[in-house]
């Protein structure tokens, strides 16, 4: 019931001003919108992508999680490096400037020579120079960018998505596009376009639970705390608020102030179990919360457990994969081969059309999805989305009618891996 009994409210009809006409509109500039938008436009497409904070990363800046994960299997066999393209770029962009190193406490693995083609499993990096390197590598590849700006609407043509209503300091307006990739993490314009979707409820197991992590400095520098360690800071896993739907306002905001409630006193936990934290100090907090997953959307195609532990192999490749499974069975479960592929049809939504959706709610199961939502996967789906929306393009087809095998050239051809390396 809403304010004085009132129920609904009819908002008046108003004519939006049209922003533009795009090949690529890429809703989010989180890891897989971010990789979308560069790759479109390395691709010749005229793209867009909207973001509400005024820097990319997502989850990997926004909810300081300062460690990407998954660029080989974290435990032996690892011959083969699953996350080339894009995904690499930046690694080795930020390793040249000291922006990342190889992660010392976190998730250790065996060390490469962590150059192109040889990357270690995982990294921790200095979300600072990641917004820099990653707001550089988006202008050099010709994207247009519109920071502060939040989706509000999918705008149909029957069964297609042909663009997006989004709002900012500018008002609201309307901007078309040949493909729309979403890459909002949540699945915003999949849901307003009226794909279906499935979610594991907040108070079922097994799920991911959100997290919010902080930064801390002043501790002493041969501590074995967990953490992503960067120079002289680390970033921990803080406080989980328990079971939250953060796909729901008023479920997310509870979430955020309980967990901003309860920062020091996770602090003061972990000085008490690590004593070489003394004298640590919290000097950053996530702008949002780590939310691990709300909404799955359907696909033509849903990647299963079974997929990701036989390391099965596609026709229709566009990645590869290799974290291991991190919750669902109680321990983490590495994964016995060297990877397995990603399927381009988990991207295409079974019934609308002129929609990619990439990142987080990818059409998958609860067991797939804990193994390809590591970072430098989510860097991979991204490139192929963006390269494939530049194809739709270019040929005048929807998603879902796209020629696989020139995507799969492509992406090849743009230093992707997609499952070539492995031994035949």
């Amino acid at each position: 019931m809403g304010i004085g009994g009132r129920e609904s409210y009819l908002e008046p009809a108003k004519e939006l001003k049209v922003y533009g006409e795009f090949d690529v509109i890429v809703v989010g500039g989180g890891v897989a919108g971010w990789s979308a938008a560069v790759a479109a436009g390395r691709a010749g497409a005229n793209a867009l992508i909207i973001e509400r904070f005024p820097f990319f990363g997502g989850t990997a800046t926004a909810s300081l999680m300062a460690n990407i994960v998954g660029y080989r299997n974290q435990k032996p066999p690892d011959g083969i490096q699953t996350t080339k393209g894009i995904g690499e770029e930046i690694i080795l962009e930020l390793l040249k400037t000291g922006g990342a190193e190889k992660s010392r406490n976190a998730y250790e693995s065996a060390k490469r020579s962590d150059k192109k083609g040889d990357l270690s499993y995982n990294f921790a990096f200095d979300t600072e120079r990641f917004k820099h390197v990653a707001l550089k590598m988006a202008l050099d590849a010709g994207v247009k960018i519109l920071f502060h700006t939040w989706f509000s609407d999918a705008i149909m043509d029957g069964g297609a998505v042909a663009g997006i209503v989004f709002e900012n300091k500018s008002g609201r307006q309307a901007a078309y596009a040949k493909t729309v990739i979403d890459a909002s993490g949540d699945g915003d314009v999949a849901l307003r376009a009226g794909v279906p979707y499935w979610q594991t409820k907040a108070d079922e197991a097994p799920r991911l639970n959100d997290c919010l992590m902080y930064k801390i400095a002043g501790f002493s520098p041969d501590t074995k705390a967990p953490g992503c360690l960067i120079g002289n800071t680390m970033v921990v896993w803080g406080p989980s608020p328990g079971a939250h739907n953060a796909a729901d306002a008023d479920e997310l905001t509870r979430e955020e102030i309980d967990a901003r409630l309860a920062v020091y006193g996770d602090l003061e936990e972990k000085i008490r179990a690590h004593p070489d934290l003394a004298g640590a100090c919290v000097v950053d907090t996530g702008a949002l919360i780590g939310v691990r997953q709300t909404r799955f959307f359907e696909g033509v195609y849903a990647l299963t457990g079974d997929d990701v532990l036989e390391g099965r192999a596609f026709e229709d490749s566009i990645a590869m994969a290799a974290n291991p499974v991190i919750h669902y069975y109680g321990y983490r479960r590495f994964l016995e081969h060297e990877g397995y592929d990603i399927p381009y049809r988990c991207m295409v939504p079974k019934k609308v059309d002129g929609l990619l959706v990439a990142g987080r709610c990818m059409s998958s199961d609860q067991i797939a999805y804990e193994s390809w939502r590591a970072m430098a996967h989510i860097f991979a789906i991204g490139e192929a989305a963006g390269i494939a929306a530049a194809i739709c393009a270019e040929d005048g087809l929807a998603p879902r009618g796209i020629d696989v095998k020139k995507l799969q050239r492509r992406l090849i051809e743009a230093g992707a891996e997609i499952g070539q390396s492995r031994k035949k």
